[in-house]
């Protein structure tokens, strides 16, 4: 597992970069990916969360957390893993927005540290081809995000 980290403004201490790493590596076990896989984690503010969420999303608005899967489904909504491995396979971007971390922390009473280690399981179940625009898919992720964080609190 490779952890591609752009973190400009230095939001993230030691604590944060651990618990980052601890949930990527237990979201790709929980759902037995490879270990070869590189995932791009960058953090950004609110202006350069909103001007890519304008960019790639046509939606002019600040959000919290966006993926950018790099691997292809296949007609089954299966992962098409390619077959050479031993080489890093790019899993995909993700751009968190620390500052909508923090308020989100706030306003549903929970730490910094689980709201960032949430987003990134959420980030990471996109791309690893979940998503939630059906009930059943979003139930299914939650399951997932929540079973996840589970197992990797300490």
């Amino acid at each position: 597992m490779y952890i591609n980290l752009e973190d400009t403004q230095d939001f993230l201490d030691k604590d944060l970069l651990l618990a980052i790493e601890d949930v990527i590596k237990a979201t790709l076990e929980f759902e037995q990916a490879p270990n070869e896989c590189e995932i791009s984690l960058t953090i950004v503010d609110k202006d350069e969360i909103q001007q890519i969420n304008k960019e790639y999303r046509n939606i002019d608005k600040v959000t919290d957390v966006l993926s950018f899967p790099q691997i292809e489904m296949d007609e089954n909504g299966k992962l098409n893993w390619p077959d050479s491995i031993g080489e890093n396979i790019i899993l995909g971007d993700i751009v968190l927005c620390f500052p909508k971390a923090i308020e989100q922390s706030s306003e549903y009473g929970h730490t910094l540290k689980r709201e960032v280690c949430f987003l990134v399981v959420h980030s990471m179940l996109h791309l690893l081809g979940y998503d939630h625009m059906e009930e059943e898919a979003e139930r299914q992720m939650i399951q997932k995000q929540n079973e996840i964080l589970i197992n990797i609190q300490r």
